[in-house]
């Protein structure tokens, strides 16, 4: 049950079929990361995020916020506040870069063990129920090595991980847990569930948009 450090915005209706999702992080993906933004007039798009939502929505792939949000229970800002924010990305971002959902989690590092925070993959769960999506035929992009976490116990078909935000301080630790995990998952039976491909970007014009071309990706 959805608690009220949980906070969902579905703006499309679900998909007729199964469909396969790009899950974003915000901060530090989609948006600059100004440590607990609440000002709407500081939102700035990151590189290439307008183009590749904008892509997305081309080829059918409708675009989900995950983002982690522990402002709120630190009492830094507002479910408002952060309304706000969003709102100020919808507008730059435009009409032909829409986004099909924002999932967020408010919970600080002390979050209840099944809580939406990342690197639980709870708002990609709960927004493959929401909208009809193939999750395993669906992409992450993330700063973080949470967020590639999530995607990854979520069964998405591949992960990217960008250098913008706090890209450069994690990708030392995403390389080392992607390479520890692929290790793992070759000693162990073949029913066991895959580890999504990782590739790394320095930002989000390094994403490779013919990727997006075909409904499935495998």
């Amino acid at each position: 049950m959805k608690t009220a450090l949980e906070q969902t915005r579905l703006l499309v209706p679900p998909s007729c079929r199964p469909t396969p999702a790009l899950f974003l992080d915000r901060d530090g993906v989609v948006i600059e990361d100004c440590h607990h933004i609440d000002d709407p007039s500081l939102v700035r798009l990151c590189r290439g995020s307008r183009k590749l939502i904008a892509s997305a929505k081309s080829y059918g792939w409708p675009v989900v916020i995950v983002t982690n949000q522990s402002g709120i229970s630190r009492g830094l800002f507002q479910w408002k506040d952060f309304d706000t924010v969003n709102d100020r990305m919808q507008q730059l971002l435009g009409s032909d870069a829409p986004l099909a959902a924002i999932y967020a989690n408010g919970y600080g590092p002390d979050a209840p063990a099944h809580s939406w925070r990342k690197p639980n993959p709870q708002m990609i769960l709960e927004a493959s129920k929401a909208l009809n999506l193939d999750l395993q035929r669906s992409f992450l992009i993330g700063d973080r090595l949470s967020d590639l976490h999530a995607g990854a116990s979520a069964g998405l078909f591949r992960l990217f991980h960008v250098l913008t935000g706090h890209g450069c301080r994690s990708r030392e630790s995403v390389i080392a847990w992607h390479r520890m995990a692929s290790q793992a998952s070759a000693c162990v039976e073949q029913s066991s569930p895959r580890l999504p491909a990782l590739e790394l970007l320095n930002t989000l014009e390094d994403f490779e948009l013919a990727l997006l071309k075909h409904a499935n990706p495998a």
